[in-house]
């Protein structure tokens, strides 16, 4: 039990240490309480999917370029990033006085999927160590490290909103966060597809082997 418990820590924190800034990232755009439940939430929807791919993935990694694939996604924050910086730019931050609550739950709903995305798309190595790890363990131990994953997670979490919740970091976000969050975004997807293989993957010959 205490060799799978220290083994899954392990495994978490090799393939999530990363995701620590992204999750920084996330959370630099929005502060508000829902926001930041919607941002977990996407977050544990994520690890969900990938520990299920990972359990599925051990056949498939010898036929398709799984982590490749997901670094496609690497796209999104790109594309959120530059999206972000025209909106700070042309001055259409938003109206003012308080969003609708229709309109409140549309933005919380498209955090939640942005946050499921990016893990999705900063997980093409969690799929290779978990498949790799997954075929060793009995169905408790399974168990028992999912749980280890879901524990980890809640303390990544907990690390990342205390520090973006740091006065001075915050302040210092807020004073410069037309140029600091595009920034970010971009540097993350450009980080998801060069750590995936995807860019190699997509200017070279080979073709997806059947």
């Amino acid at each position: 039990m205490g060799l799978v418990i220290a083994a899954s820590s392990i495994a978490f924190v090799t393939t999530e240490m990363d995701d620590l800034l992204v999750m920084f990232i996330l959370l630099s755009k929005d502060t508000g309480r829902l926001e930041k439940s919607a941002i977990v939430l996407g977050k544990y929807l994520g690890l969900l999917l990938l520990v299920a791919a990972g359990k599925m993935a051990a056949a498939l990694l010898s036929v398709l370029p799984c982590e490749q694939l997901l670094g496609l996604l690497g796209f999104m924050p790109i594309v959120i990033g530059i999206r972000f910086a025209v909106r700070e730019f042309a001055g259409e931050r938003g109206g003012e006085g308080k969003p609708s609550a229709l309109l409140r739950s549309l933005s919380v709903a498209a955090i939640l999927l942005e946050s499921f995305v990016i893990t999705l798309a900063n997980g093409g190595d969690n799929i290779a160590v978990y498949a790799s790890f997954f075929p060793s363990l009995s169905g408790n131990e399974f168990v028992l490290s999912c749980v280890v994953f879901a524990v980890m997670q809640a303390v990544w979490c907990v690390i990342a909103i205390s520090v973006i919740n740091a006065e001075s970091i915050r302040s210092y976000i807020e004073e410069s966060k037309g140029v600091i969050v595009p920034a970010l975004y971009v540097s993350l997807g450009l980080y998801i597809l060069i750590k995936s293989g995807t860019v190699v993957w997509l200017f070279s010959r080979q073709s997806i082997p059947l």
